[in-house]
């Protein structure tokens, strides 16, 4: 190829990218300007929190989730504690200076923001969906199926099966997601429905006789189906056997399961104040599994087991607890 083929190539090549740069140059003033405007404008939106009156521990909950809203919303948010007594001095405090969004931390903060009937659309973080109909956006205080499939994977790879006992009223839409994202990575998920500790009993006592070694057993959030004596049962069969426990609660971690997954709250106020401002913005959201955790697990559960995690898993471990 000769000189003059050669200039032709590096004219192609570079003046492309000399375009681009004048591009950003003129551009980067508008960009800047779209940006500063869309600070501003999180920064205007007004915010009421409400959270109910508690007793240690359970206030310390609600100061982690408080200081999540507060690194988004760090000048505009107003904070409300809440008890029986004082609803009628926040709805005359919201009614002179109403918010542009309520946000209510638990499912009692979401009935006194509903009771007040305002204009303001609620963003809620809440246990259950008692209240979705009522609220504009938030987050609902349970990890998603795909949460639990993740963390459990991470720490053993080669798992084939998982068993779990759940109440189709309450857990129907998570068994649902979990069998669709179980069948997509191989794993057989056999589920058990129940819908009363009796019957959760008879059907854990089943599983346990029939789960093979090295398969799992999956603890959903409790609703009256776990007692300690059961939960006893239950890890000393799995501790015996070589199952493997998870669950959301990291109070089972500590008694002998291998591992749970539960909020990270500073995270989780972060994340309810950006959908906030989302909604604030007119944007209706669904309400959102919990995504944002953090992870226990069982360290002699996990020697007990025989299982090596790579370094890259025990760096995400918030809690080594040693158990049993």
């Amino acid at each position: 190829m000769g000189a003059s083929g050669v200039k032709k190539m590096s004219r192609i090549s570079v003046e492309p990218a000399w375009c681009f740069m004048l591009w950003l140059l003129l551009c980067a003033p508008v960009l800047a300007n779209m940006l500063n405007s869309a600070e501003e404008s999180v920064n205007d939106i007004e915010a009421a929190v409400i959270y109910p009156q508690v007793r240690e521990p359970f206030a310390a909950l609600y100061r982690d989730y408080l200081a999540g809203i507060q690194t988004v919303l760090p000048e505009t948010s107003r904070d409300y504690v809440i008890n029986g007594s004082k609803l009628d001095t926040l709805s005359q405090d919201l009614t002179a200076h109403p918010p542009e969004v309520i946000i209510a931390l638990g499912n009692k903060s979401v009935a006194a923001a509903v009771s007040l009937n305002g204009e303001q659309p609620v963003v809620g973080l809440v246990a259950n969906r008692d209240y979705e109909a009522s609220m504009a956006g938030g987050i609902l205080l349970r990890p998603s199926a795909e949460v639990y499939l993740e963390s459990l994977l991470a720490i053993y790879k080669d798992l084939s099966q998982v068993f779990v006992v759940y109440n189709p009223t309450v857990d129907q839409g998570l068994l649902d997601e979990a069998q669709v994202l179980a069948a997509e990575k191989g794993i057989i998920l056999t589920a058990r429905e129940a819908y009363s500790i009796r019957e959760a009993a008879a059907e854990y006592r089943q599983l346990l006789l029939t789960a093979p070694a090295y398969s799992a057993i999956w603890l959903l959030p409790d609703h009256g189906f776990l007692d300690s004596a059961l939960l006893s049962t239950i890890l000393d069969v799995a501790w015996e056997r070589k199952l493997i426990v998870f669950s959301s609660n990291p109070l089972f971690v500590k008694h002998g399961a291998l591992f749970a997954v539960y909020p990270d709250n500073r995270a989780v106020g972060m994340m309810v104040a950006r959908i906030a401002v989302e909604v604030a913005m007119g944007e209706r959201q669904p309400l959102q599994p919990l995504r944002d955790v953090r992870l226990a697990v069982n360290e002699r559960t996990l020697n007990h087991l025989g299982l090596r995690m790579s370094a890259d898993v025990r760096s995400r471990i918030d809690l080594m607890l040693p158990g049993r």
